[in-house]
């Protein structure tokens, strides 16, 4: 067996290292660079952790919003191009994904916001 640490965990040490050993020992803006990089990797590890099921999840969502299959860019494109047509009702069926959406990013983004 190859012992190898996992990207979430190599994301996790490096947020650490800086965290208890960079930021105590430095001072204004390399401080704050320091803290901002940790909070960086944290965010990583999480989006790595977390990221392919937030991407099914808004797949699933557009597919049966908009009636159609494609990947993830293409459902986003043609989501853009319905909600440019201000239709209002479209909008409205639109807001439960997109909501879920923003919840699971921001969950990623900054878990501690809700």
């Amino acid at each position: 067996m190859i012992d190898q640490p996992e990207r979430i965990e190599l994301l996790q040490a490096m947020a650490a290292t800086l965290t208890d050993t960079v930021v105590p020992a430095s001072s204004g803006g390399p401080q704050h660079a320091a803290r901002v990089v940790a909070n960086l990797c944290r965010i990583l590890a999480r989006e790595a952790e977390a990221g392919a099921t937030v991407a099914r999840t808004l797949s699933g969502d557009l597919q049966e919003l908009l009636g159609t299959e494609g990947n993830l860019k293409e459902l986003v494109t043609a989501l853009d191009a319905k909600l440019a047509e201000g239709d209002r009702a479209f909008e409205v069926a639109a807001l439960p994904a997109l909501r879920r959406n923003v919840e699971q990013r921001l969950d990623i983004a900054k878990p501690d916001y809700r």
